[in-house]
């Protein structure tokens, strides 16, 4: 058992750290979170809710439930736009489940992110503004 115990910790870590340390390297056919751009949609066309055997998407409030998504690409091959893609990234860990609902709100709290990321790299660290009242 020793000889064994000696061994594996000889050999390391064998996972990465998540959502930190790089991800492994990801097929090309891999269908990621569904991304859909709400300004290339027509506003009248549904085609994508009618598509998603599961009613993901609701158009009407510019959502979709990754909860529920299956990630079958129905929605994609039916959007006449191409409004939707299906991107790389298969991160859904989150703590609760409506967390899970990708709207408007989501996209300006993923916007905030990436700008804190780029102040991280152009500063070396984030910067956080406060109010501060007398």
């Amino acid at each position: 058992m020793l000889k064994e115990l000696a061994t594996r910790l000889k050999q390391g870590h064998r996972t990465i750290s998540f959502p930190k340390g790089n991800p492994p390297p990801l097929p090309d056919r891999l269908r990621g979170l569904p991304q859909i751009d709400w300004t290339r949609c027509d506003k009248n066309c549904f085609a994508c809710a009618a598509a998603c055997p599961v009613s993901a998407i609701d158009p009407e409030r510019h959502s979709i439930d990754l909860g529920t998504c299956l990630f079958c690409t129905d929605c994609m091959e039916a959007c006449p736009t191409g409004a939707i893609t299906f991107t790389q990234d298969y991160r859904l860990a989150v703590r609760h489940r409506d967390d899970l609902v990708m709207d408007e709100k989501q996209k300006e709290l993923e916007l905030a992110e990436s700008l804190d990321k780029k102040m991280k790299q152009l500063f070396g660290r984030s910067l956080k503004l406060r109010q501060v009242s007398a």
